[in-house]
């Protein structure tokens, strides 16, 4: 997309509602028409700062092993988010001196349009090459919904252990916008089309520097291994999993896409918003005061995300909204587990948080919702019980399972006020399944 944009002088204007102040710089790999070589970016308001043609310039530099030149001349931020935690703060201090400082470079008439280009003229990448990707539940409203619908009985006891997760496919991880293609379930005889094609509400963070094999991470450091955090939308074809979980768990039934947001906030950012909170105690975040030593932490993390469908020529509207901070364990314990085996990390693995579903009482004190479960609960299987009921949403809309060509997008914001900051969106719209030549498809069993 090519956009002609006029001189932006300072200060660089920002529209209040916007998720990406001064105070945010959330970084992210970007191309244009004019250049499409995929490299880092920093979003401030409607622009992206191209920080290879600010660093080559002179205007950001990296007193450590490699340059920013060539730090920034990446396809992916896997190399800067394996910086060390305070050199990586630096550069986001750097970039946002740039923003207000009057005499900074993107305000040179001759060198703006190169610096600073507008967001709707770029195209977004995923920002980080991923070695692995893995999903945890940590939600004790969502297993025990899940539970309940499926007929699976108590929770496992080890719920209330350790956190729970499972390795999914980074291959399989998109950027937002795009499409996920409904798809195919195995049985007896043949293939069938997903029928019962459900998304997921979560959050994903990237580990920042490596953690090598056979060292263990306790949950009161695991914050300085996080690079930052994107939105998640987990796809999931319900009737494909449930036919094959017993006895290894989920596999084709989570593999059709994992939708994220292309934007990283930072752990800087998330800190100075003021997301980073006691944890509270209820009962459903026991986990976050166990007496486990490795797993104890006294912090959590709050981030807000709502949940909307477009379907048709209908408006968007608003299902659900949950907060991350909701969940039986948090971010750092869920990367303790993670370590607690001996697992090694490298830079850009993602970790998701789970299914986001509060509770009644947590919705209730937190969100300033009802009670109902429509409004709090992070996935169709629970706000339909499995899809026996229906639920009427605004503009006349019925939702059961989702449709070809609807549309789901997560929206999340972390801090309050003046403080407040944003993760943009990720949107992912259901395409058709795809033809199988020579293949006839059968009915879901």
């Amino acid at each position: 997309m090519t956009v002609t944009s006029s001189f932006v002088s300072h200060p660089l204007p920002i529209p209040h509602d916007s998720p990406f102040p001064v105070s945010n710089i959330p970084f992210g790999i970007f191309s244009t028409a004019e250049d499409p070589t995929p490299r880092p970016g920093a979003a401030i308001g409607d622009y992206v700062i191209d920080l290879f043609r600010v660093a080559n310039r002179g205007a950001l530099t990296i007193d450590y092993a490699d340059g920013a030149q060539d730090i920034f001349r990446e396809p992916t931020l896997n190399r800067f988010a394996a910086l060390p935690r305070p050199v990586r703060s630096k550069i986001r201090k750097d970039i946002q001196a740039l923003i207000v400082n009057a005499d900074s470079p993107l305000y040179n008439q001759t060198d703006q349009a190169k610096l600073l280009i507008p967001r709707v003229a770029v195209s977004m990448h995923l920002p980080f090459s991923m070695g692995g990707f893995t999903d945890y539940t940590c939600s004790l409203e969502h297993v025990t919904n899940v539970g309940r619908v499926a007929g699976f009985g108590d929770i496992p006891p080890s719920f209330r252990n350790q956190p729970l997760a499972y390795n999914g496919r980074a291959s399989s991880v998109v950027p937002s916008g795009t499409p996920i293609q409904r798809p195919y379930g195995v049985g007896a005889d043949g293939l069938y089309p997903c029928q019962k094609l459900d998304y997921e509400v979560e959050l994903g963070m990237f580990i920042s520097t490596k953690i090598p094999i056979g060292e263990h991470i306790p949950a009161s450091r695991a914050r300085d291994y996080i690079f930052g955090f994107v939105l998640l939308n987990d796809w999931s074809a319900r009737d494909v999993q449930f036919a094959e979980m017993i006895p290894l768990g989920p596999f084709n039934g989570k593999s059709c896409g994992t939708s994220i947001s292309t934007w990283v906030v930072t752990m800087d950012a998330l800190e100075e918003a003021g997301a980073i909170v006691p944890a509270k105690a209820d009962v459903a975040t026991e986990g976050k005061f166990t007496s486990n030593p490795f797993l104890k932490c006294a912090e959590d993390v709050s981030i807000d995300v709502s949940t909307f469908i477009s379907r048709g020529e209908s408006h968007r509207t608003p299902i659900s909204r949950s907060n991350l901070k909701h969940t039986y364990w948090s971010p750092f314990q869920m990367i303790a587990h993670h370590t607690s085996a001996g697992c090694g990390l490298a830079p850009g693995d993602l970790i998701g948080t789970g299914t986001l579903s509060s509770s009644a009482k947590q919705a209730s004190e937190d969100l300033e919702q009802a009670s109902t479960g429509l409004g709090r609960l992070g996935c169709i299987h629970e706000l339909t019980a499995g899809g026996k009921n229906p639920v009427q949403l605004a503009n006349d809309l019925s939702l059961v399972w989702l449709q070809d060509n609807d549309e789901i997008a997560l929206e999340g914001w972390a801090g309050e006020g003046n403080s407040r900051i944003g993760f943009g969106q990720v949107v992912g719209r259901v395409a058709p399944v795809a033809e199988i030549p020579g293949m006839v498809s059968v009915a879901s069993t």
